[in-house]
């Protein structure tokens, strides 16, 4: 369910209230009251808390103390809690929009009827985003996007329903209008948290993970332990490959963050770093709390083939491959999986597909003509040839994805399409080394990228554009600056007409 399963909480609300009303007893609930306005009103939802714990227990039927007491736990996703403080509220005192936020906190306990009935006819930007919500939650995708289109017509510059739009484009596997519609979000209020996190998740899609970054880090920073922003940032960071930066963030997450996203994000660490028993433990403990996540299920998967079970990573895997025979990476590491296990005509059966592809990556061509050998298929001649000689109409594809992911600012997508274009070829084409080079640093990933920019200067020296690219970026890095200067003073003199040259220059001068 898009939009329902994103706006999934942990209950923080009662370790909070018990430490809040110890940790203050003394002090006037009054004052604390409001402290607890000031806070919410600068998004620190938790501290927050900790004062409205206290003054609901000395002030508890005050209606001002309950409907900043339900406004609170919305915020910080917990609908039970907002929920009883909302039926406490009598009617004379409750605010004018106490059916959406009856509503929210409805969708938060996952009742999308009761989200419907709170609603009425609403039209308001609001009361259309819940509604569409409320749909999806009852699996009436058809009526939801009739919703979201009805509600960005008549709220054009509604930033959180905007957001939300983008959520479930995005879901629906429609990027273009989804980063249409984020950005519209963005320009109508550029620090709604809503904004933010949809930027987060569209940029992510796109393959702008140094944009999706950022927008994670804005939205920590404007809210204070908001948990979809730091389990965002989590998993850019596991995707940037920052392994140190991911295990602290999964700390910080230990706690307050979701057992799930905990326990997959951990998952994702020890993967990187190699230690599949690791994994498996980790995943089969969390097994419950990840139902339904296919990407868990492959990384079991990963690690259960790892660890010489491959039968019980085969009975992972078919089932998800039936679902969606389109995903390539399902079907690799089943076929993977079969290898393991011996299985070597049910692999070439698996990747059989790749053979007719005229489009195929060499690595998975690779992959079956290994499978089809030890199978003792007759094709193997021609796989192997494949394999080892891409066609030109397979290399001509990756080399335009990876220019279009440059052009997009896809900075993942580029580095992944010119590294298999270094995979299958002898590794040494300058320009490739030279886009991926620029890709990396784009993503921050500058060690990354200073090795490839010396590899492409080791093979086009006198090139400008090679000898910026590095230049630039031991600048940016700034271990060796001196250096990164001087080649962009000989790029620059070697391109006067070059204007991104000749202002890489100036601004290195400038530091």
């Amino acid at each position: 369910m898009v939009g329902i399963n994103r706006m999934k909480r942990v209950n923080l609300l009662l370790p909070l209230a018990l430490a809040g009303a110890i940790g203050g007893c003394g002090e006037d609930p009054a004052r604390r009251f409001a402290r607890a306005g000031e806070e919410f009103a600068r998004h620190d939802y938790v501290a927050a808390q900790g004062d409205l714990a206290a003054a609901l227990a000395a002030m508890p039927d005050d209606p001002r103390v309950l409907e900043l007491h339900a406004r609170n736990a919305l915020a910080m996703g917990d609908g039970v809690a907002a929920g009883a403080s909302l039926d406490k509220l009598p009617a004379a005192r409750r605010p004018a929009d106490f059916r959406l936020l009856v509503a929210e906190a409805a969708l938060l306990r996952e009742k999308p009827a009761d989200a419907l009935a709170a609603l009425g006819d609403d039209h308001s930007a609001t009361g259309r985003r819940l509604r569409a919500l409320a749909l999806l939650g009852k699996g009436d995708n058809a009526a939801a996007a009739r919703e979201f289109t009805a509600g960005v017509l008549a709220h054009p510059d509604d930033p959180r329903l905007l957001a939300a739009a983008a959520r479930y484009r995005l879901g629906e596997g429609d990027r273009i209008e989804a980063r249409v519609l984020v950005d519209k979000a963005l320009k109508a209020d550029g620090g709604n948290l809503d904004a933010m996190l949809a930027d987060g998740k569209v940029s992510t899609a796109e393959g702008d993970l140094a944009r999706a970054l950022a927008s994670y880090d804005k939205a920590a920073r404007a809210y204070p332990g908001n948990l979809p922003a730091l389990v965002g940032r989590a998993g850019v960071l596991g995707d940037l490959g920052r392994l140190d930066q991911l295990e602290q963030a999964i700390g910080a997450l230990k706690g307050v963050g979701s057992d799930a996203d905990v326990t997959y994000l951990s998952a994702r660490l020890a993967a990187a770093r190699g230690q599949w028993q690791k994994v498996r433990d980790l995943l089969q403990a969390g097994e419950g709390k990840l139902s339904g996540r296919d990407d868990a299920s492959v990384l079991y998967a990963q690690a259960l083939v790892a660890l010489g079970q491959p039968e019980q990573a085969r009975a992972r895997l078919a089932p998800l491959l039936l679902r969606h025979p389109e995903n390539l990476v399902v079907r690799r590491e089943l076929a993977k999986a079969q290898m393991a296990g011996g299985d070597n005509a049910a692999a070439v059966d698996t990747l059989r597909p790749f053979a007719t592809s005229r489009t195929a990556l060499p690595e998975d061509l690779r992959l079956l003509a290994k499978a089809a050998q030890a199978a003792g298929d007759v094709d193997i001649a021609s796989f192997d040839a494949r394999a080892r000689f891409p066609s030109p109409r397979a290399m001509g594809a990756l080399l335009a994805n990876g220019d279009l992911a440059m052009r997009q600012g896809n900075w993942a997508g580029a580095v992944d399409a010119y590294e298999r274009i270094l995979a299958a070829t002898d590794g040494r084409n300058a320009m490739v080394l030279n886009n991926i080079a620029w890709a990396e640093g784009q993503l921050g990933n500058f060690d990354k990228a200073v090795g490839y920019g010396e590899r492409a200067l080791r093979e086009a020296g006198d090139n400008p554009s090679v000898m910026d690219t590095l230049g630039w970026l031991l600048v940016q890095q700034g271990k060796d600056r001196a250096r990164g200067v001087r080649l962009l003073r000989d790029a620059a003199g070697r391109a006067p007409q070059n204007p991104t040259i000749q202002r890489h220059y100036a601004e290195a001068r400038k530091g």
